[in-house]
């Protein structure tokens, strides 16, 4: 078990603060959320609605899984997201709709499917490691913006297989500012303003750049239309994709919605992820060590296939513990269509319902010092004396994450591959803040320090990993 102040970064606070909703929306969340099952608050004004806040796994379980029908997304979350993420998406969905696209979508993840595109992740990895080893020993990298460009590359090959002409640098210089609105577009939903029109900092370019992505999802769509040889890419799988039920295809809008949404969760969930698990094994060298001795023991001299990729299971449990601590998303809503009751409390229909994952993830009664770092709690054995509901990184039921396959086996890969070149450390002095938006992000730079393991490094030359860029 490795401990650091930084795995608790903020002080929870005992009254909410409309500051921390744009700031750390975290602090708000109470004390008690560490040690209690279910407590309900009123709004940060009288005449906002009464908010329930769920920590318990029972209930969780109840309003996820058992009872999924009887709950849809709640309003605030849903309000605050629409504009970063396009509306004919499988996220907004509900009901019959949602239950079509749920059923054309899925194929594309299917396990096989996930396991051919391997070498696209070993080939994004194996591109950052050739910028990074230009560098030179001991050089210092901020590891969000890196892990943000490979995982990136991975959804250019991988998801939409894009072409020589793709903007990928306009694609992340247009992402920054939509990601970064999250917080104050909630704002402006809790004080009942537009939030496409509330006068919030960054608006405009908030606005402009959902307007070029949009744009440029839909070009990407016409120019993949245009190459119908069949190919393994997620996009290539959509476009063929159909209700098994009814036959039903997804139009061009709901496919330039459903990319657009990979484009964002994807992408940003696999970065922040694959940022906090680096920063972590900088902290615990020994933890580091260990992973990477099972990366050597898997590949040998060459790279991680889609036949070995199975067998980094001490990697996976170090980026389950990662998410453990530092959850891609800190919490998830949901709103009974009518007057009901949660377990023994009853909600109104008004009332929104939030599981907080920051919280229960770091519950005193559910986890064994929960603000240490211990990749051994997922060890299978562990796992299965844990409540199931009691980790829900991807979230839980019916609504689970489509790609959360795509993303662990997208990981494991990328921390194996790097592993194998560098040593990571943390930088002297760096102090942890946090500023959640759209995911967990730390707030401005994450230092690392870099040391090339020269006996690891690849025979292929530079310039032919740079066609993954």
């Amino acid at each position: 078990m490795f401990h650091d102040p930084d795995f608790s970064p903020f002080t929870p606070r005992e009254k909410p603060s409309f500051l921390a909703v744009s700031r750390n929306y975290l602090e708000n969340y109470a004390p008690e959320a560490y040690r209690t099952d279910f407590f309900s608050a009123d709004g940060l004004w009288p005449f906002f609605p009464r908010m329930h806040y769920v920590v318990s796994p029972e209930l969780i379980e109840e309003l996820l899984v058992t009872r999924a029908e009887a709950f849809r997304r709640d309003d605030i979350a849903s309000k605050a997201l629409r504009g970063p993420v396009e509306g004919d998406t499988l996220f907004f969905s509900e009901g019959a709709e949602w239950k079509w696209q749920r059923r054309a979508i899925s194929p594309a993840f299917r396990y096989e499917n996930i396991l051919a595109l391997v070498p696209f992740f070993v080939g994004c990895a194996r591109a950052q490691a050739a910028e990074w080893r230009r560098l030179g020993d001991g050089a210092e990298v901020e590891i969000t913006e890196a892990m943000s460009r490979t995982t990136f590359a991975v959804i250019e090959k991988a998801v939409f297989g894009a072409s020589e002409n793709f903007d990928s640098e306009g694609f992340i210089a247009a992402l920054r500012p939509v990601l970064g609105s999250f917080g104050w577009r909630m704002l402006a939903v809790m004080f009942r303003l537009p939030p496409d029109w509330a006068p919030y900092p960054g608006l405009l370019s908030a606005r402009a750049g959902s307007r070029f992505l949009h744009e440029e999802t839909v070009k990407l769509l016409a120019e993949r239309r245009a190459r119908p040889e069949a190919t393994r890419d997620i996009m290539g799988l959509l476009l063929s994709a159909k209700d098994p039920e009814s036959g039903r295809v997804m139009t061009d809008s709901e496919l330039v919605a459903n990319l657009h949404g990979f484009l964002l969760a994807g992408h940003e969930t696999s970065a922040v992820a694959l940022a906090w698990t680096f920063w972590l094994l900088a902290k615990d060298q020994a933890t580091q060590e260990r992973a990477r001795e099972e990366a050597e023991r898997v590949a040998g001299d060459g790279e991680i296939t889609p036949e070995t990729v199975e067998n980094l299971t001490f990697t996976r449990q170090v980026l389950q513990e990662s998410m453990r601590l530092f959850p891609p998303f800190a919490a998830l809503g949901r709103q009974p269509r009518e007057d009901t009751t949660l377990g023994p409390y009853r909600v109104a229909a008004k009332e929104p319902v939030y599981v907080l994952t920051w919280c229960l993830h770091r519950h005193e009664k559910l986890w064994d010092e929960p603000t240490g770092f211990d990749p051994d709690r997922f060890a299978p054995e562990k796992v299965k004396a844990r409540h199931r509901y009691a980790y829900l990184p991807f979230g839980a039921g019916p609504r689970i994450c489509v790609g959360m396959g795509f993303a662990l086996t997208e990981m494991a890969t990328i921390v194996a591959t790097l592993l194998r070149e560098f040593r990571f450390d943390t930088v002297p002095g760096h102090r942890l803040e946090l500023a959640p938006t759209f995911a967990t992000r730390p707030k401005g730079r994450l230092p690392l320090r870099l040391t090339r393991l020269s006996k690891n490094a690849p025979a292929s030359d530079a310039e032919r990993l740079a066609a993954y860029r």
